[in-house]
Parts: structure tokens; C-alpha cells; sequence
């Protein structure tokens, strides 16, 4: 899974990120989802314009004092794609090249995927959409969990690849809701938290087809027993090579990298 495209190659959650993980050999694009103002769904990590990748609407730096000040739930799309989120770079990923980006709306960067497949003669491509939901922050940094998900699937359905989809999400409200109103979409339950795997799907009452733990936290009786209930493991977000060997001889599904062309050159080795 390439984790926002290829953050460690280009601007994260950028189409020209996605179609470099595509260019790699990605199996599932990953990335962030929030809401704007009118509604569209915004493929973006944080709710606000993070200060170490975007430029303020007037193209002056941002800090991490007046960056959520930009609440992205309050402006419009057309408002969001006119800033700048990719020609700084980013600090802790000195490999990325950096380019002047937008925030797409999930919406165009489906169909831009789509056809950048289809005119390729490649496999159609699978979409792993996380849901940035914070309960707290309802009604300030985006709508109710009800709300977002329906908004989210409701886009799926719209673009034909709710069969290639999977939703995934730290908040056990979403997902309730994602199985609730899309019983047919694959879901993810991402965690971060020090309880065990039987502790957190009992937190959240059903067993989810993928089990998405920090990746230093997997061990081999995690792997035994998700597996012991026809669970998935999908780790986030591995990034060293020695990382990746011992998570894929563990036992693993997949991996969520920022440097895809790790992972697929690793495996050719194998």
C-alpha cells in the first residue's frame, strides 16, 4: 500500500504521488480523507493546512502556532486547490521531491487513477481510504461520524470501486457505521494503543477482514491469532527494509510504506 501516494518520493496525498505508486507496482493506493466546507470529500491528512508541507491561501509561510487557524472545513474546494502543497518539500522526508500540489478531492483523484490505468493497459487499481475522524472535533474540523461516512461511501458508490475499496479507520464509531450502512466494503481497524488484539476487537464488537496495528507493535502471537479468526494484517507505515523482511516473515498481508519501491524491490529479492 502506498501510504499518501509515495510521501517518501513526492507530496503526500497528491496525484502525481498516486501515479507514482501506481509506476511502482502498488497494489492499494492509501490515503487521508476530510471534509471541506461544501461538502466534497478531501483527500488530505489533517483537517487544517499542515504547516511543514503547504503555504498559507497567500503563499506566506505557515506555523505551527497559526496553521490550524486554515481549518480546511471551512473553505471551499475551489479555495482549497488553489494552495500550494508540495513546493516546500517536507523536513523529515529529504528523498521528496518537491513540486507545486493541491489537495484533491477524492472524487478526481478516482477518476484521474481510473483513467491512468485505463490508458496504461494496467490492472484497475485498489483504494485503502482512511477516515480522519475525531470525535471532539465534531462540527469544528468536520461533520459527525454518521456524516463523514456516508459522505466517503457515498463516493465509493458514485465512482464504481466500492468493490475495490477498503475503509479503514481509528475511530470504532466509523467503522461501526462503514459496516452498518456498507456491509459489502472491506474494512481496516487501525490502532494505536497499548491493548491487546483480542482487547481491541472487543472494544469495537466484530472482527474487521484487516487488523491495521503501528507496526512495532505486531508480534508473532498477534499474527497467530488474527489468523486464528480469519484476520488480515496490515501494518503502518514500515519504511526500513529490515523492518519489512521481519514483518513479511512473520506473516503479514501486506504493508503500508511511505517508499513503495522499497517493498517491491525487496520482494523481487526474496
Amino acid at each position: 500500500h502506498g501510504h499518501r501516494g509515495c510521501r517518501g518520493l513526492l507530496p503526500e496525498n497528491s496525484i502525481p504521488a498516486f501515479q507514482k505508486a501506481i509506476d511502482i507496482g502498488c497494489h492499494y493506493l492509501e490515503m487521508d480523507v476530510v471534509i471541506t466546507e461544501d461538502q466534497e470529500v478531501l483527500v488530505s491528512h489533517e483537517p487544517w493546512l499542515n504547516h511543514e508541507i503547504c503555504l498559507a491561501p497567500d503563499g506566506q509561510k505557515l506555523t505551527p502556532s497559526n496553521e490550524k487557524s486554515y481549518n480546511l472545513y471551512e473553505m471551499t474546494y475551489a479555495q482549497i486547490k488553489q494552495i500550494d502543497c508540495g513546493s516546500i518539500g517536507h523536513p523529515r522526508f529529504p528523498l521528496q521531491r518537491a513540486m507545486r500540489c493541491y489537495k484533491p478531492s477524492l472524487r478526481e483523484m478516482i477518476d484521474n487513477m481510473e483513467n491512468y490505468t485505463k490508458t496504461r493497459g494496467l490492472l484497475p487499481i485498489a483504494y485503502n481510504i482512511e477516515v480522519k475522524r475525531v470525535p471532539k472535533d465534531d462540527g469544528f474540523f468536520h461533520p459527525n461520524g454518521e456524516e463523514f461516512s456516508k459522505l466517503v461511501i457515498n463516493v465509493l458508490k458514485e465512482k464504481k470501486v466500492l468493490h475495490r475499496s477498503m475503509f479503514q479507520s481509528f475511530d470504532i464509531e466509523c467503522m461501526q457505521i462503514a459496516r452498518r450502512i456498507a456491509p459489502e466494503l472491506r474494512l481496516s481497524f487501525l490502532v494505536d494503543n497499548d491493548k491487546s488484539i483480542e482487547e481491541n476487537f472487543k472494544d469495537l464488537g466484530f472482527f474487521t477482514p484487516v487488523y491495521g496495528p503501528y507496526f512495532k507493535q505486531i508480534t508473532p502471537e498477534m499474527v497467530d491469532y488474527a489468523g486464528s479468526k480469519g484476520v488480515k494484517i496490515i501494518p503502518w507505515t514500515v519504511n526500513e527494509e529490515s523492518d519489512m523482511l521481519r514483518l513479511i516473515e512473520m506473516g503479514v498481508a501486506g504493508l503500508i510504506s511511505d517508499y513503495p519501491d522499497r517493498v517491491v524491490g525487496l520482494k523481487s529479492r526474496i
